[in-house]
């Protein structure tokens, strides 16, 4: 194992995050929902204050972390499928940080959201999920990077 690609996994990771965002956000603008997938994890911190900025610092963060669970998983589940392993991952962070966010925000410090919130994220968690899968076999499996000059 090589002690960069980890790093690269949590790199590619907090990369698959920006696509996602900008799906919801295009939805949002639509008038479909309330918070782009930012804005919602923003709520993480603020409570009750969406915020995009603080929104790119928690996603980052926990697309990172799941850019890494990711890497050490395929090496137990082997890298064939990976588009399809990606949306798994994407969907399964979207089900943790809903029962999270559902469990100690929402209802406390912001009112219910409608059911097209939900479905803004889930789609935004396809597209992270599949982002991820498309560069982790571009980066890491087809032609792995090196960060490094060896």
């Amino acid at each position: 194992m090589n002690n960069d690609k980890p790093l690269i996994a949590a790199l590619l990771g907090a990369l698959s995050t920006m696509p996602g965002e900008i799906f919801t956000r295009l939805l949002v603008s639509f008038g479909i929902g309330q918070y782009s997938i930012y804005q919602l994890d923003s709520l993480f911190v603020t409570f009750d204050r969406p915020t995009v900025i603080i929104g790119v610092i928690v996603n980052i963060i926990f697309g990172g972390f799941i850019g890494t669970v990711f890497y050490y998983l395929l090496q137990k589940l082997g890298q064939d499928y990976l588009i399809l392993k990606g949306l798994t991952i994407g969907l399964l962070s979207w089900v943790l940080t809903e029962l999270l966010f559902t469990s100690t925000i929402e209802g406390k410090y912001i009112p219910i959201r409608s059911l097209s919130d939900y479905y803004i994220h889930i789609s935004g968690a396809v597209v992270f999920g599949v982002t991820l899968g498309l560069l982790f076999k571009k980066y890491l499996v087809t032609n792995p990077v090196r960060l490094d000059n060896r």
